[in-house]
């Protein structure tokens, strides 16, 4: 059987035809200038009217830190009990008094759907340091009166589009297929995830199965016969450097008739119509996982081993841990061990681990150059210069 041939058009995933609502709002916020530092207290004055801005669209208070970026868009989104999203804002006033910086603005607010925005979407991927994704889908298959079971890959071919439309890096999936053996429903243990990630560097990986049965010919549809086809997806979604599952969704799937594409009526075509068909009930669940994921983190951080070599006593290793304590974003810093001038950390940190790697080495430690030897997912080595 021949590979169907698909336009990335027709597999584009529209999602900022939902509507919307966004409530435009002012906030002020304050914040004191500390050692004259009269640009770090604006910032921190301008993300204070930023969450009072979120709060008043929203109705509820949220108590978590706002990240701003590029005067644009507030890329770390504020959460309590709501989506609160700050699309886009402009600063109507700023004065200093006597040590206190005063900041207005002027926001819009996204209060409904912002897993169903695409520039959200795509933003909060590559705030999280375009995070790598590899798609592992078992798709079957079955021919009408053929025991022969025939691979196809029409539901990957939609996720794939759709992930890289948001901004995924996605990695090849073929030394996957030909290793892993997925059987019954999406399940998949530690050891398999480590595999993944050994052999794809894969941050993310999205697996399961999926079958399609043809079934009998019947009537026509613009003067070809149609083929319709029914079949079933299990599916989930894992980080491979936590072996979290972030989420699992199963489906069926149904050939509809009226929405079939007219042009090469095919079983092929018309199971590919059937999955496409679907694609807001796949992908949309996926996405909005993926944005609670990465909300999660940014709100209560992401949890990053930070392995240090170049420690010569156990007391440099404890003046590290309090120098990595002042990096902004920082929430927690636990020492694990010490041996041989290494130390192990374990740090939750407000930000993606290629952020955290970025405040590391624009720091030093007594006076010492801090040098990131390598970053993954969610591990950091760092080597102190001589």
């Amino acid at each position: 059987m021949k590979t169907l041939k698909l336009t990335l058009l027709s597999l584009t995933f529209a999602l900022t035809a939902f509507a919307q609502t966004v409530v435009t709002t002012e906030g002020t916020g304050e914040a004191a200038v500390v050692n004259k530092d009269e640009l770090k207290a604006f910032d921190e004055a301008k993300d204070k009217a930023l969450r009072a801005a979120v709060e008043q669209a929203a109705g509820v208070r949220i108590d978590s830190d706002t990240v701003v970026v590029n005067n644009q868009l507030v890329r770390d989104q504020v959460f309590s009990n709501t989506s609160g999203f700050v699309k886009k804002f402009d600063i109507v006033d700023r004065k200093t008094d006597k040590g206190v910086v005063t900041v207005k603005v002027k926001a819009e607010i996204i209060t409904e759907n912002l897993e169903k925005d695409l520039v959200a979407a795509r933003d909060l991927v590559k705030r999280m340091g375009k995070p790598s994704l590899v798609i592992v889908i078992q798709e079957q298959t079955v021919p009408l009166g053929q025991k022969t079971i025939i691979s196809s890959e029409s539901l990957a071919t939609v996720l794939t589009d759709a992930m890289k439309a948001d901004g995924w890096d996605i990695k090849d999936a073929q030394a996957m297929n030909k290793k892993l053996k997925l059987e019954g429903a999406a399940t998949m243990g530690a050891t398999d995830l480590k595999e993944i990630a050994d052999l794809t560097r894969a941050n993310y990986v999205l697996y399961g199965k999926a079958v399609m049965r043809h079934q009998e010919t019947g009537g026509m549809l613009q003067g070809a016969t149609f083929y319709p086809i029914t079949g079933e997806y299990d599916l989930a979604l894992a980080a491979t450097d936590s072996d979290e599952q972030i989420t699992k969704l199963t489906g069926k799937l149904v050939t509809s008739q009226k929405k079939t594409s007219s042009a090469t009526i095919s079983f092929e075509r018309t199971a590919f119509d059937a999955i496409n068909d679907k694609r807001a009930e796949i992908v949309g669940p996926v996405r909005k996982a993926v944005l609670e994921h990465f909300r999660d983190q940014t709100v209560n951080g992401k949890k990053v081993e930070v392995n240090v070599a170049g420690l010569d006593t156990f007391g440099s290793a404890k003046d590290f841990k309090k120098s990595i304590e002042s990096i902004k974003g920082i929430k927690d810093v636990i020492q694990d061990s010490f041996s041989n001038g290494k130390a192990v950390y374990r740090v939750t940190f407000l930000g993606s681990s290629q952020d955290f790697a970025e405040a590391i080495e624009s720091s030093t430690f007594k006076k010492k150059k801090l040098n990131i030897v390598s970053v993954t997912g969610n591990k950091l080595e760092v080597q102190v210069g001589k």
